[in-house]
């Protein structure tokens, strides 16, 4: 009974001993070349006219203490969103986007420490129209309100699907036509695409306005809004197998 006992443990060790050297060999095995390939990188763009505008006006306040500071501050921000609902600017369209407190500070070289000689309270507030005629007048009521702060003004498009589908074709043919002159540069064709990644990108109209701060109500002009055009832009990166020509 021993001897058959050890029998089977001489043939289980020489399997197991088989099996590794055949998985070894396996591993030791090179991998197949890959196909010769091609990558190429395009971007497919097409301009469309915006038809929504986004605005973020806002007021900043200084005083000794951040109550007082605060107080001005809400007095003209109410007086803003007053102005903002009767140009017929719905609630639902008029977001807070920042509202900050922080000290003004400066540094006392004769104590050699900071010094708070105030605070200043920002609130600023994003106002959506799909009317774009009244993105200037938006600016305005607010300047002319105690507003001093104009954040931001872009241009959008509500429903840019049509657009987005028209630059992904574009950039695929590009793609594909860039593709097709490396192949045939390179002596052969493309064969099938192998690989596709698509980026979208939407770039807003000009910004005429993107940042100013007005110190005096006396100072609100009818504010100059050219809203051009908005580029919706689509980049995408594609790899192909090349096919050498047959000789």
């Amino acid at each position: 009974m021993p001897r058959a006992l050890s029998a089977m443990k001489v043939a289980a060790l020489a399997l197991a001993g088989a099996t590794t050297l055949a998985a070894t060999a396996q591993a030791q095995q090179p991998a197949a070349p890959l196909p010769p390939q091609i990558t190429v990188s395009a971007r497919g763009e097409v301009q469309v006219a915006p038809d929504r505008a986004r605005v973020q006006v806002g007021v900043e306040t200084q005083a000794k203490t951040a109550a007082a500071a605060a107080n001005e501050n809400n007095r003209k921000q109410t007086a803003i969103l007053a102005a903002l609902k009767a140009l017929g600017i719905p609630a639902a369209n008029i977001t807070t986007l920042n509202y900050s407190v922080y000290p003004v500070e400066r540094y006392d070289e004769k104590d050699r420490r900071s010094i708070i000689d105030g605070y200043r309270v920002s609130n600023v507030v994003q106002v959506i129209t799909d009317k774009l005629e009244q993105a200037g007048g938006i600016i305005d009521a607010a300047l002319a309100n105690g507003g001093n702060r104009v954040a931001g003004l872009d241009f959008m498009v509500k429903d840019a699907s049509k657009a987005k589908d028209e630059a992904l074709a574009k950039a695929v043919e590009s793609a594909r036509r860039q593709a097709d002159a490396a192949a045939v540069a390179a002596g052969g064709m493309i064969a099938e695409l192998l690989e596709l990644n698509v980026n979208e990108f939407e770039q807003p109209g000009p910004r005429p306005m993107a940042a100013m701060r007005m110190s005096k109500e006396s100072d609100v002009a009818a504010a100059p809004i050219s809203e051009g055009l908005t580029t919706v832009s689509i980049m995408v990166n594609t790899r192909w197998r090349f096919q050498a020509r047959p000789r």
